[in-house]
């Protein structure tokens, strides 16, 4: 098996490794039992991760995959329209009785890989790997950019045979923190681009900005209403008619409605709440993604491709993995508003850029499917295999 470095890191203890993801043909056959376990009862980036590749695996003989999650979850409904097994588990939390009868249960008997995708099931994981012993492999997926902490929150990552982070940054934040290195490796997140109707045309005369993201300080959105407040303020006269719509909801919705307000653009800002991407975006004209910290590999950037928008992005080292200025995107210093105001209103005002970068980011979508992303997983799960 192949692998190849990740060139951009350089971690303290020897090589961080990325799974070639090409499409050569799996060669070795091995019945493995692969758990995918998220204890999230929402329907976010990381869930529609498991679905993909839970998805992309029922395709693979030497598998049987199993999506375990809480019996309320979104993700389990997903599943099971697409016909995928699953494992409803009895308790939302995770330390709660019925969840660990159910994994356990399902665990009796089988040679199983354990793979966590979000942080509370990160821990259950380790406790049921510690328990489990030998038969049992435990991955664990890391999708945030933030250090590893101290306790058990950071412990129950060093206890995992592999660690996948979704962006280099990610990876070499881990090995900073302590994993070592020879357990980590470099997997970026993928999307489904068929599932993303293109751009609608409106015609109606108005530009409309729009940002996709959960109402939470991480995700800059102070930072774009203070670039709207920019634009709202530019006595150039250059600008259509304009709108700004936030998908996405959280706790920060009633300060974000002040901060709108004293920024003089409440009057132009429709907060949608959550909504389904998809269904969304293709009325957009531009995606403004202005994350401030603990981005991993963005999927609102890959889905903005797909639908054929101009994506304005901050310069976060995993938002840069995936941008290349002036290409498939345009960059802006992190946490500037003003420079955010200025990318928005060159964006808006040149058509030529904006066709540059769309076709840029058309192109770059190749790179970032889930079928690549799936590939990746294979040679992961058949190496802890052995």
């Amino acid at each position: 098996m192949q692998y190849k470095q990740k060139g951009r890191v350089e971690p303290r203890r020897g090589p961080v490794y990325s799974f070639d993801t090409g499409n050569d043909a799996v060669s070795v056959a091995i019945d493995m039992h692969i758990i995918l376990l998220d204890l999230g009862c929402e329907l976010r980036g990381g869930q529609r991760q498991v679905f993909y590749l839970a998805r992309s695996l029922a395709r693979h003989s030497e598998f049987s995959c199993v999506i375990a999650a809480p019996h309320n979850a979104p993700l389990l409904a997903l599943a099971q329209e697409a016909g995928l097994p699953v494992l409803p588990l009895g308790g939302r939390r995770a330390w709660d009785v019925r969840t660990l009868f159910s994994l356990m249960r399902y665990m009796r008997g089988k040679q199983c890989i354990l793979h966590t995708n979000d942080a509370h099931s990160a821990g259950l994981g380790a406790w049921l790997h510690k328990r489990g012993g030998g038969s049992t492999r435990l991955l664990h997926t890391r999708r945030v950019s933030y250090p590893l902490r101290k306790g058990w929150r950071g412990r129950k990552y060093l206890m995992a045979d592999a660690v996948v982070g979704v962006s280099a940054e990610i990876a070499q934040v881990m090995c900073d923190s302590g994993m070592p290195a020879d357990k980590v490796y470099v997997i970026h997140s993928g999307i489904d681009a068929s599932m993303y109707p293109r751009k609608h045309n409106r015609d109606d005369g108005r530009l409309v900005i729009g940002m996709v993201g959960a109402l939470t300080r991480q995700k800059g959105h102070e930072v774009f209403i203070r670039a709207l407040g920019e634009l709202e303020r530019d006595p150039s006269g250059t600008l259509p008619p304009w709108e700004a719509r936030i998908i996405g909801g959280g706790p920060l919705f009633d300060s974000l409605l002040e901060l709108a307000e004293q920024e003089g653009v409440s009057g132009r800002i429709a907060c949608l709440g959550w909504q389904d991407s998809k269904d969304m975006m293709p009325d957009f004209d531009i995606l403004a993604v202005p994350s401030v910290d603990g981005e991993g590999s963005s999927a609102v950037i890959k889905e903005g491709w797909a639908v054929g928008l101009p994506v304005i992005t901050s310069d976060l080292p995993s938002n840069l993995e995936l941008v290349t200025h002036e290409h498939n995107g345009l960059t802006f210093p992190n946490g500037d508003h003003a420079a955010l105001a200025a990318a928005l209103r060159r964006v808006a005002t040149d058509a030529g850029l904006r066709s540059v970068l769309v076709s840029g980011g058309t192109q770059s979508l190749n790179d970032f499917t889930d079928e690549r992303m799936a590939d990746a997983y294979v040679r992961l799960y058949e190496s802890l295999m052995g």
